[in-house]
């Protein structure tokens, strides 16, 4: 398979002058006051060979129009590029598996790349990791005992492509929930002793009610976790997560702009705002999602959400 990291023609359009892009973008926001959207999260296909206790989107992969065609995804991508998105993060279902026709995931990334500052791409991690985005976060929820029990036994093949894969960025995502919340510090240490990957970032289980385990964590264990992530981060474990915005997390609050994110789903339909909306019931108090607060707060020009976009992206 071609190794997009070392083709030269691939790369004579990967990069793109972003510090003036940025600075173009924030203009616009906080002068002009136009509410542009800088992250989608672009959901092409509900499909996925795992079945996740904490997720409730591979439960719908048997509705209609839960599989996005090539030329939908086109159109979606051409109408975020003139809304003026400027980073895209492909997801699922497990977004490595679509496909259509001749068309793989791979040609959908080259093409947004074309078009949008930095294309990132999130992933169970199961199949090779060779797809060419800019950012690769592989989701990893504790170690094997752990993993396993949440994610249909995924973890050996896991580490496998890990270990093999040849991108540039590759990150681990964790979603911390009642299950695994006491495993951080061994996995967090594993992910340092692993020279590929460049750090790992938290997030929160959400409760979307929709056939998926509960697995919220009770406010005391939030605050347990919080803790112990800002202390790995004081030791030097590349935790990217803003202290600033893990703090807020701990009673979550914090000012959330949520114009600042646009969604899309594998039906075609685009929506503004909350990642829960036509995902689930919109409950803020239960929010765990620290990518929605690093965007407002780098909004807000918090030094530590900037700093974390930096690492990820740049």
């Amino acid at each position: 398979m071609l190794n997009y990291f070392q083709n030269k023609k691939f790369l004579k359009f990967a990069y793109i002058p972003w510090p003036f892009d940025l600075s173009w973008f924030f203009l616009q926001r906080k002068i002009l006051g136009r509410k542009l959207p800088l992250l989608a999260s672009f959901k092409v296909t509900y499909s996925c060979n795992l079945a996740c206790l904490a997720c409730p989107f591979h439960l719908h992969s048997d509705n209609e129009k839960t599989h996005m065609s090539w030329n939908t995804a086109i159109r979606k991508l051409n109408s975020l590029h003139q809304l003026g998105t400027r980073l895209v993060v492909f997801e699922g279902g497990e977004p490595l598996l679509w496909r259509d026709g001749s068309r793989y995931f791979h040609d959908l990334v080259l093409y947004a790349r074309k078009y949008f500052l930095r294309v990132a791409v999130t992933t169970n991690g199961t199949l090779p990791l060779d797809v060419p985005s800019h950012t690769l976060w592989v989701s990893l929820d504790g170690l094997k005992e752990t993993h396993d029990y949440l994610r249909s036994d995924s973890f050996d093949r896991i580490c496998f492509n890990i270990k093999n894969t040849k991108h540039p960025k590759v990150f681990i995502h964790c979603t911390l929930n009642r299950r695994n919340w006491r495993d951080l510090e061994s996995l967090a240490k594993w992910v340092k002793k692993m020279p590929i990957l460049k750090g790992m970032t938290v997030q929160f289980f959400y409760p979307y009610n929709q056939g998926e385990d509960d697995l919220s964590l009770l406010p005391e264990e939030r605050r347990a976790v919080i803790e112990k992530l800002l202390e790995l981060k004081k030791r030097g474990v590349p935790i990217l997560n803003s202290a600033n915005r893990l703090k807020a997390f701990i009673d979550n609050h914090w000012t959330c702009h949520d114009d600042i994110l646009i969604n899309v789903e594998p039906d075609g339909s685009i929506t503004k705002g909350c990642y829960v909306k036509n995902r689930g019931k919109i409950n803020c108090d239960a929010c765990g999602f620290t990518p929605v607060a690093e965007a407002s707060g780098a909004l807000d020009f918090i030094p530590g959400s900037i700093y974390a976009g930096w690492r990820l992206f740049v």
